[in-house]
């Protein structure tokens, strides 16, 4: 997650999902953007009119019980030493006093599954975009929102059959915001679109897609950051027919309307065939981190490549012999990253240029949540663990649902 980025996500890895938690300079480009189909969000159970604007339905939250189990966490997104927010696999939730208790503010009829991907800004606004069960075409792409920590929630839904996979929603304030949606992978064919909201994500407006002339010539997308309004990153991979051997992204500097593919510097030390996978990058002003998963024959590395021009010109720094899969960036200098083959933690307090394990012991952590250098949370199958060192040592939290 970091205090940047205020996102947390959870998916099985596709390819590799990084928690990342997590752009160049503001502008129109004056290119013509494609045709824009706009999708109104439509309330759930009230039919789509075709002239006519819905509004999304006020869904209050279902009943609290005290005592619940406690449901092993999906997702955590810490917001300060006390508030923040988490996801298990079929419920939100919210804690004041730092994880030790935590209450569940998931709305009657949620629908929550594994897909379920969530933009946490702060204690009042949270946007979660649920795809189809088991990844299936078809049923479209519902919508949560909460206005008011969770007190309400508007549910509504966008109805697109093709897509099934969903990424974190990208508002850069309470009204505006990005969705980037795809279909399941096979060959390197999947369809990827960049959606985009002006009213808090009551309705969305297709801008782009990679079965498009927008420019979005990634394969499959991984995610997207945004700067502000008008500069934004996509990152991926170029699919089958692309060079993969060179980390690329996709950049916009009108909103998402079209996108210009650029090539990051090849990947420094020999390696032969790499295939590169980038994450979405984290903003810092001008400076951009931005993740990159690379496997080559018999390894797999993880490498922060930056940018100190707001992304026009990158850098790499250098590269941790690692399988990365929750990559968090807390800013320019501090970032944490698992090994899922060993189980141990990784971080580097000097922007990537310097790699360590942090400690001895393999935590095992899949997802994790830090506020600063030193204070973090971390979860592993069924624990919540905090750290007060940076990730040295950690303490287990005995928490509670109500």
């Amino acid at each position: 997650m970091r205090k940047k980025p205020t996102y947390v996500a959870w998916l099985p890895l596709v390819p590799f999902l990084a928690l990342a938690l997590l752009l160049v300079a503001c502008g129109n480009t004056g290119s013509t953007p494609p045709s824009q189909a706009t999708v109104t969000v439509v309330p759930t159970n009230t039919p789509q009119a075709s002239t006519s604007t819905p509004s999304a339905t006020s869904t209050p939250s279902a009943t609290l019980i005290p005592s619940k189990p406690a449901l092993p966490l999906r997702a955590i997104r810490m917001l300060d030493s006390k508030n923040g927010w988490a996801l298990t696999i079929s419920s939100i939730l919210k804690t004041t006093d730092g994880g030790n208790h935590w209450k569940d503010v998931t709305p009657a009829n949620a629908d929550l599954n594994q897909s379920a991907m969530g933009q946490f800004m702060n204690t009042q606004y949270a946007w979660l975009a649920i795809g189809p069960a088991n990844q299936q075409e078809g049923p479209g792409i519902t919508m949560l929102r909460t206005a008011d920590g969770g007190l309400s929630w508007q549910k509504s839904s966008i109805n697109d059959p093709v897509v099934s996979l969903v990424d974190v929603p990208h508002f850069i304030n309470a009204q505006q915001g990005w969705l980037e949606l795809s279909s399941t992978p096979g060959a390197g064919s999947a369809k990827s679109d960049i959606w985009s909201s002006h009213d808090g994500g009551q309705t969305w407006t297709q801008l782009a897609s990679n079965k498009s002339t927008s420019g979005l010539n990634l394969g499959y997308v991984t995610g997207i950051s945004f700067r502000d309004a008008q500069t934004g990153i996509a990152t991926g991979n170029l699919g089958a027919g692309g060079d993969n051997t060179v980390p690329s992204i996709a950049l916009t500097q009108n909103g998402g309307r079209t996108w210009q593919t650029k090539s990051l510097p090849h990947l420094l030390g020999g390696y032969v065939n790499p295939s590169n996978n980038s994450q979405p990058p984290i903003f810092f002003g001008n400076v951009v981190i931005l993740p990159v998963n690379v496997t080559v024959p018999n390894d797999n590395l993880l490498v922060l490549y930056r940018s100190n021009d707001g992304g026009v010109n990158w850098f790499q720094t250098s590269v941790v012999h690692i399988q990365a899969t929750n990559t968090y960036v807390v800013d320019p200098s501090h970032a944490w990253a698992t090994d899922t083959r060993s189980g141990k933690l990784y971080s580097t307090g000097d922007g990537g240029n310097h790699w360590s394990s942090v400690s001895n012991t393999a935590y095992k952590l899949n997802a994790l949540s830090f506020i600063g250098s030193q204070n973090g949370w971390g979860i592993t199958t069924n624990q919540l663990l905090q750290t007060n060192d940076g990730g040295q040592t950690w303490q287990q939290i005995p928490y509670g649902i109500q």
